[in-house]
């Protein structure tokens, strides 16, 4: 009797294994899709490609709260425009070319007309029209990719895969607001060289190297992080010439693209951040044109190349 109960235990410990094993096996696989699709880039930069990412992630968090993951362009088209007008690149947003576009990835996305035609193969004059887009263009997410989104661990994992793409750590639990998904994913904070933030707090003597906000508790330094200028992400490394000593709240704003750098490391502020009547707003002016306080003198300030990216991929030009 013994011997059988622990025998049944061997085979049920046996198919949990494989069980995991098969969810991880199906999470790589998917991540590896995601990570692979096709994304809009500039040939002559490194430029980010947020669009099909927040496409994925809004259409993951439709799944996850049991709604239909097939969606017409004219439903959907209003929660794009806003979620894609917040983490634009610039200021021309069209919402129906990541809607269309992702379809060149089969496994992930298809978009046909109302008489089943594929969309993403027609003319570009027709696939591009709004008017086309909102009177026949519906898209559903594959079947066996939509089956795989079902498993909590294999819809973490590309989720997590499709924040890493294309967007700085510091806005991942918002936009994980912004799909409904927050309650349901656990951020995975990725591996850095742990040498990089007592560097650059070192270089910058604990102090935000734009406002010079220095708080201390017990002795040590509270709400000051090690910013990266260009995203690890994207080739940006865990060295002092990538990096800045920012308060959490000019962190963000440097995240977001509502704060930058000039060449001559003075401090951007974009036109798009609305300074007027709040409380915080003369705070911020006052940053225009500022040069950021320098790192003790043995240490490297941002480097051009980490600038330039940051201007080209994060900062919401023009500048004030």
């Amino acid at each position: 009797m013994i011997f059988a109960v622990a025998c049944e235990l061997v085979e049920q410990v046996d198919r949990l294994w494989d069980d995991e094993a098969e969810a991880a096996d199906s999470a790589d696989y998917w991540v590896g899709k995601v990570q692979s699709m096709r994304r809009f880039t500039n040939k002559k930069s490194d430029a980010r490609a947020p669009y099909k990412p927040l496409l994925l992630l809004w259409l993951i968090g439709r799944l996850a709260a049991g709604l239909p993951t097939g969606v017409s362009f004219k439903e959907a088209e209003s929660d794009l425009q806003r979620l894609m007008h917040r983490h634009r690149l610039s200021r021309n947003v069209r919402v129906g070319f990541p809607f269309v576009y992702l379809g060149s990835s089969q496994e992930l996305w298809r978009v046909q007309d109302s008489s089943g035609n594929d969309v993403f193969k027609m003319p570009q004059s027709t696939k591009e029209s709004l008017r086309f887009l909102r009177k026949e263009a519906v898209g559903t997410l594959a079947p066996e990719f939509e089956l795989a989104l079902h498993d909590p661990y294999v819809r973490s994992r590309v989720v997590n895969a499709l924040l890493e793409m294309e967007f700085p750590e510091t806005l991942h639990e918002e936009i994980l607001q912004e799909v409904n998904l927050g309650h349901l994913i656990t951020r995975r904070q990725s591996p850095r060289d742990p040498r990089f933030k007592s560097t650059v707090l070192q270089a910058y003597e604990d102090r935000c190297s734009f406002c010079g906000y220095d708080l201390r508790l017990g002795g040590s330094p509270v709400g000051i992080d090690a910013a990266h200028v260009q995203m690890r992400s994207k080739g940006g490394p865990d060295r002092i010439e990538n990096g800045l000593a920012l308060c959490v709240q000019h962190h963000r704003l440097f995240d977001f693209g509502a704060l930058g750098l000039d060449q001559d490391h003075r401090i951007l502020v974009s036109e798009h951040l609305n300074l007027s009547g709040q409380e915080s707003a003369e705070l911020i002016k006052s940053l225009v044109g500022a040069r950021i306080r320098r790192p003790l003198r043995r240490y490297r300030l941002p480097a051009a190349e980490h600038i330039d990216w940051h201007n080209k991929n994060l900062f919401k030009h023009p500048a004030r």
